[in-house]
Order: structure tokens, then sequence, then C-alpha cells
């Protein structure tokens, strides 16, 4: 990465149990495939070197234990930026600050490059960090033990690309298979759960544990959606101007983004606090990290 201070790579950065291709053997054993995982930093110099694929691909890029910026936290003890200067938003070695920040730098990547005409960035998280949800979650697998395993409260997914709807909160319900299926479509590959060794898995999940869904949720399961309802259907067939670059960009995507709660307005939500007039006041002794910070300066 660029961030090493010598010509050897120290990985220091690197997550092994977030770099899925690795637990993959028809990929970790096929140096073809191999040759395709590199750095962070190496992202963004193809970026701007214009070295990716000509006939274009699905890139994979997320952060990691530290940042390649050079950033530190905002919260000025030394503990907090000495612990917390990870950029992928995992909560105990994190930033969220420095994460977005990351973020806003990748998508601005993509934004000024020839690429941007025929992208779609897609924006995951896997967990909700703790944020309420009104809505009860769904079940659709039960584990060993014959408990339910739910989705979990509702977590973001953003969709930007010149073909987006823009300004629209999709109701569409999915979980990270939507991703998958909007790639087969893109793609025109078949659904990883019709695949033979998938579908005869998925049989033997019913008979062995009478769960219809063990499996990829890519085909044949209810309740997960495709992410078309992100696209405007003018922008894709010509009846309407794509979005210019300059409309995903973000300023000044070096630094920790303000702090000025705009993005709810950008889209015209009101928070409900907001909207009742509550005044929400931080306590003074409030500590985000009571278990990796549990002393922090005044």
């Amino acid at each position: 990465e660029p961030s090493d201070k010598g010509a050897a790579a120290t990985h220091d950065g690197y997550i092994g149990h977030h770099n899925g291709p690795q637990y993959f053997g028809y990929v970790a054993n096929n140096p073809a495939e191999t040759a395709h995982l590199h750095g962070l930093g190496d992202f963004f110099s193809d970026i701007r070197a214009d070295r990716l694929a000509a006939q274009g691909g699905v890139y994979y890029v997320r952060g990691g234990f530290e940042n390649i910026a050079g950033l530190k936290p905002a919260d000025p003890d030394p503990r907090v930026r000495h612990n917390f200067q990870g950029d992928d938003d995992h909560p105990g070695y994190s930033d969220a600050a420095i994460s977005e920040a990351l973020l806003a730098r990748e998508v601005n990547a993509i934004a000024r490059s020839p690429y941007w005409a025929q992208s779609v960035i897609i924006i995951t998280y896997d967990e909700s960090a703790g944020d309420y949800d009104h809505v009860p979650p769904q079940f659709t697998e039960f584990d060993p033990q014959g408990l339910p395993l739910s989705r979990g409260p509702r977590i973001p997914l953003i969709v930007i690309s010149p073909y987006a709807r823009a300004h629209m909160v999709s109701h569409e319900s999915g979980d990270h298979a939507s991703v998958i299926k909007l790639i087969e479509l893109l793609f025109n590959l078949p659904a990883m759960a019709d695949l033979p060794d998938e579908a005869q898995a998925r049989v033997a999940g019913f008979t062995l544990f009478k769960q219809h869904y063990l499996g990829p949720g890519d085909d044949g399961v209810p309740g997960i959606g495709n992410l078309l309802s992100a696209f405007d259907p003018a922008r894709l067939t010509g009846k309407a101007a794509p979005l210019p670059a300059a409309y995903a960009m973000t300023a000044n995507a070096d630094a920790i983004p303000p702090d000025d709660n705009q993005g709810c307005k950008a889209i015209g939500i009101v928070p409900v606090d907001a909207a009742l007039g509550i005044k929400t006041v931080i306590p003074a002794d409030f500590n985000p990290r009571p278990e990796t910070d549990p002393s922090p300066a005044p």
C-alpha cells in the first residue's frame, strides 16, 4: 500500500475474513484469478491510469485496519486516534468519518474517470452498528438448533450511477444476494442457486433440515429484489440524459467529511426528532467506546 514505509508490503491493513475470494479454492488456488487481487492503493492508481479491464467487470473494493490516506479520527483522545484508524466502517477499529472519506474518494475517482459513463457503484454494509429499526426482521432460515436466523435490522444500500434515479429511496426488499442478482442480469450469468451442485444442496437442505432456502439466495427465495428499482427507465432507454459525473462527486473528499447533517436534506427527508422539535443532546460523559476505550480523556 502507499502507506507502507518500505519497499516490502506489510499487509498491516489487510483483514483476512473480509476477503471473500481467498475462501474459495477455485479462486484462491487459480493463478489467473489471484492475479486480480490487489491492494487498495492499486485501485486508485489503476483508475487514474485507465488500467481497468477494457471489457468491463465487477470490482470489489473495501478498506481495512488502517487507512492509506493517513487520516486521524476527529476525536482528540490520543487512544482513539491511535486505535481507530481503520476505514471499512467496522466497529472496534475503524472510524466512521474516515470510512466515509474513503467512500467519497472512491466515488470521486470513478466519477473523474472515463469509466463513469458505464458504471454502477453499490455501497453495502454488513451490520447495523446497533441502529434501531421499527420494521420486524424476516426469517427465512434456521440454525442447527432450530432457532430462527433473521436478516436483522435493515441496513443501508446505496446505488450510484449515471442511470440511477435521483433523490429516491427504494422500498424493494432484499439482502446482499440482491447485488449478485443485479450482476447476473448485467452480465447474463446463470443464478448460482440454479447451478447443479447448489440445486442439489438445496434439495438436501429441505430433505435433511426441512428448510427451503439453504444456499445462495439469488433465485427461488422470496423477498430478494434485484436492485433494478434503483435505476431510471428513461435514462436507461436514452429518453433522459444520464446524470453527470459532478452529480456524484463530493467536495474535499481527502479530508474528514463535515458533520453538517445534510444527507437527509438532500433527499427531502426530515428526521422524526427534528420534525417534532426534539433536540438531542449527547451527555457530556457519554462514551461510545466503553470496551476499547474504557476511560476516555475529558
